[in-house]
C-alpha cells in the first residue's frame, strides 16, 4: 500500500514538471498570447466604429444635452438676515438681505438680490429651507451643503431652485435655557416677516416649497400668517404687497404648539396661504417631549402629536390641506436635522412632494422601516474632508441680545441698536474668500 502511494506521488511530480516545461505549457502560452492579441484588435476596431458613428451624428452635443436635462441647477443661494434689525416688536421698514451663491464646484461668493432673481429658473419649483434655533453660521452653511446634496441626489432629472434662509438663532445670552428658547421663539416670529417679503421677491411663476426644521417651522408659520393678513408682533403686512402664489410647506420636528395653526390662534391664517402642508411626525423626539416645560404658553409640539382630532374639527376644510408622514421609528429620539437628510427614502418622498405638488405624497408611509442611515458627502466636498464645516464666524463682540422689556415696546428706531458693523462685513468678506492653496 505504501509502495503504491509513493509511486503515485512520483508520477504526479514528474507529470507536473513535464507540463510546466514541456510542449503543453508552450501551447497554452501561445493560445493566451493570441487571445490577448485578438482582444486588443477587437478593442481597437470597436473604438474606430464608435468614432465613425459619433462623427456621423448631427452637430448637437448629446452629452451636454443630457447633462442639461438632468441637472438640478449649478448651485444654491444663501440669504442671511444677520445684517437686519433683530428687535421683536419693531416693524421693519427696510429689507437689506445679504445674498451669497454657492456653486457646486467652487467656493461661496457674495451676490445681490437682483443677481439671485435673474439666476432663478421661473419654470422650476423653488425650495427654501429654514434652520432651527441654536444654529450658528458654520453649522447652518454646513447643513445647507448636505441638504442640497440630499435633495439633488434624490431627484436629478428635475430642475430646482434652492435657497437657504439663515437667521441669527445662536447669539442670545441668557442664564436659563428655557428663557433662550422663549426669546428665540420671538426672534423666529420676527424673521418670519423677513421671510414673507423674501417670498415676494421670487418669480411669480415658480411654485414655492417652504421647508423648516425645529424653530425654522415657526419662522415659516409666522411668515404664512403674516402673508395672510395676520398680525405678527403687532406688525401687519400692507394689503397691496405680494400676490397669489402656489406655496407648499414641510414641517420637520416642528417646535410649535399643535393648535397654533387652527383659526383664531397664534398662526391661525397660515394654512390659508398654502396649497398643502406636510408634517413629519416623530413621537419619540426628546427635545419636543420636554417642549411643554419651556413656559406656560407652550403645549404639546406639532411633530409629537400630529394634527389631533380636535384640531381637525377646528380647521374645518383646511384640514384637507394637512398631510403627515410618521417617522417615529426612522428618526427615533434624535432631534437633529442630520437624522432627516441622511434618510434617502425620505429624500425621494420630499423631492416628489416639491416637484409634483400635494397629491398623495404626504399620506404615504416609508416602505423601508429599517433603512440604513448614511452620511453622504456633498458633491463638491473631498472624500476625506466632507465633514469639515464652512468657516464663516460671527464676531463675539457683536452678539445680539434681546431684553424682556424690549419685547413690549411698540415703536423703537432700528438705528439705536445696530446689528452689523463694518467689522462684521470685513469678517464676512474674509471668510467667503477662497482659501489659499498650500504649496
Amino acid at each position: 500500500m505504501r509502495f503504491r502511494q509513493r509511486n503515485s506521488i512520483i508520477i504526479f511530480r514528474t507529470m507536473s514538471k513535464w507540463i510546466q516545461s514541456g510542449p503543453i505549457m508552450t501551447c497554452l502560452l501561445v493560445v493566451c498570447r493570441k487571445s490577448s492579441h485578438v482582444i486588443q484588435q477587437l478593442e481597437r476596431i470597436s473604438i474606430r466604429i464608435l468614432a465613425i458613428l459619433l462623427c456621423s451624428l448631427p452637430a448637437t452635443d448629446l452629452f451636454a444635452q443630457a447633462c442639461t436635462n438632468c441637472s438640478n441647477g449649478e448651485g444654491y443661494w444663501v440669504v442671511s438676515t444677520y445684517a437686519m434689525p433683530q428687535t421683536p416688536g419693531v416693524c421693519p421698514k427696510s429689507f437689506n438681505y445679504r445674498c451669497y451663491f454657492k456653486p457646486v464646484n467652487g467656493p461661496m461668493r457674495p451676490g445681490s438680490m437682483s443677481e439671485m432673481q435673474a439666476s432663478l429658473n421661473p419654470t422650476a419649483p423653488t425650495c427654501m429651507f429654514v434652520h432651527g434655533s441654536f444654529v450658528n453660521i458654520d453649522h447652518a452653511l454646513n447643513e445647507a451643503r448636505f441638504t442640497y446634496s440630499w435633495l439633488r441626489n434624490s431627484n436629478r432629472c428635475n430642475p430646482l431652485n434652492m435657497i437657504f434662509f439663515i437667521w441669527p438663532s445662536d447669539d442670545i445670552d441668557t442664564l436659563l435655557p428655557s428663557l433662550s428658547v422663549v426669546q428665540n421663539g420671538f426672534r423666529a416670529d420676527h424673521n418670519g416677516i423677513y421671510l414673507a417679503h423674501l417670498v415676494d421677491c421670487l418669480p411669480a411663476t415658480s411654485s414655492i416649497c417652504l421647508m423648516g426644521h425645529s424653530h425654522g417651522t415657526r419662522v415659516i408659520a409666522s411668515s404664512l400668517h403674516y402673508r395672510g393678513g395676520g398680525a405678527v408682533l403687532n406688525c401687519v403686512k400692507p394689503p397691496c404687497s405680494g400676490g397669489c402664489r402656489t406655496i407648499r410647506a414641510i414641517f420637520a420636528a416642528a417646535a410649535i404648539n399643535h393648535e397654533w395653526l387652527t383659526p383664531n390662534e397664534k398662526f391661525g391664517r397660515a394654512l390659508s396661504q398654502v396649497r398643502c402642508m406636510l408634517t413629519l411626525v416623530n413621537r419619540k423626539d426628546v427635545a419636543l417631549i420636554v417642549y411643554p416645560l419651556v413656559g406656560p404658553s407652550y403645549g404639546r409640539a406639532l411633530s409629537t402629536t400630529g394634527t389631533t382630532m380636535f384640531d381637525r374639527r377646528k380647521l374645518g376644510p383646511y384640514a384637507n390641506k394637512v398631510q403627515e408622514i410618521d417617522l417615529t421609528f426612522e428618526v427615533g429620539f434624535r432631534h437633529a436635522w442630520a437624522m432627516y437628510y441622511s434618510n434617502p427614502d425620505l429624500g425621494r418622498e420630499i423631492a416628489c412632494y416639491i416637484n409634483r405638488g400635494c397629491g398623495n405624497a404626504g399620506m404615504q408611509v416609508l416602505k423601508d422601516a429599517n433603512h440604513e442611515v448614511y452620511s453622504a458627502a456633498p458633491d463638491d466636498a473631498p472624500a476625506d474632508e466632507y465633514h469639515a464645516p464652512i468657516v464663516l464666524p460671527l464676531p463675539d463682540s457683536h452678539r445680539i441680545s434681546v431684553e424682556p422689556d424690549e419685547l413690549q415696546q411698540d415703536e423703537k428706531s432700528s438705528e439705536d441698536k445696530p446689528t452689523v458693523t463694518a467689522l462684521f462685513d470685513l469678517q464676512m468678506e474674509k471668510s467667503l474668500a477662497p482659501p489659499a492653496t498650500q504649496k
